[in-house]
């Protein structure tokens, strides 16, 4: 996988995190910059680390020999799994959750934090299928950081400015997201046709 398909995994991911800190940014008067640095360090650490967690998991059943030719075998799982995480995504924006709005005074970790976890477990799974197809993990830690920290900002203003509306159109784009980069790895990788 190269570098442009592990970005638009992890913007396809962490697209949920957006979502979520779209909601809370609706909830409050206005955004502390202390609230802002904590609420960035503690979704990029949660990221980081469901994304580790997913992927040595998966790089140890592949190197203790659970998995037979795992890279090959890694690229079809890519495929099926970055598809389900796709539906996932289209999922939430037809759902359509029911968001009791109420103004805060403050954004509290604990708002945030259990569904940050929740969604964590997708990015376990991003992780897994990273180390299945065999990326190194040094470039994604900056990626993981970087992307996080960008969608609880974009996500925490957009909530504060214009609502929680906004939060169905981010989870389209990660499914197309997910979906073109599963698409790009079953044409390129699996079928070979490309």
């Amino acid at each position: 996988m190269s570098l442009l398909e592990d970005l638009l995994i992890m913007v396809g991911v962490l697209l949920d995190v957006f979502a979520t800190m779209e909601i809370q940014g609706a909830m409050i008067a206005h955004i502390r910059k202390k609230t802002l640095f904590i609420a960035c360090g503690v979704v990029a650490a949660i990221e980081l680390f469901f994304y580790f967690a997913g992927y040595f998991i998966c790089w140890f059943a592949a190197k203790s020999g659970y998995i037979a030719d795992p890279f090959k075998n890694g690229e079809a799982v890519a495929v099926i799994v970055l598809a389900i995480l796709g539906i996932r995504l289209i999922v939430k924006a037809i759902k359509h959750e029911f968001v009791q709005e109420r103004l805060k005074d403050v954004l509290r970790v604990w708002d945030y934090v259990k569904v940050i976890a929740v969604s964590g477990f997708y990015t376990a799974a991003a992780g897994c299928v990273c180390a299945l197809v065999g990326i190194t993990v040094w470039h994604l830690i900056v990626i993981i950081i970087v992307i996080s920290i960008l969608m609880v900002v974009m996500g925490l203003y957009t909530g504060l400015h214009f609502g929680f509306e906004n939060k169905t159109i981010a989870y389209v784009i990660g499914a197309f997201l997910l979906w073109g980069v599963s698409i790009e790895i079953l044409l390129h990788s699996v079928l070979e046709i490309i």
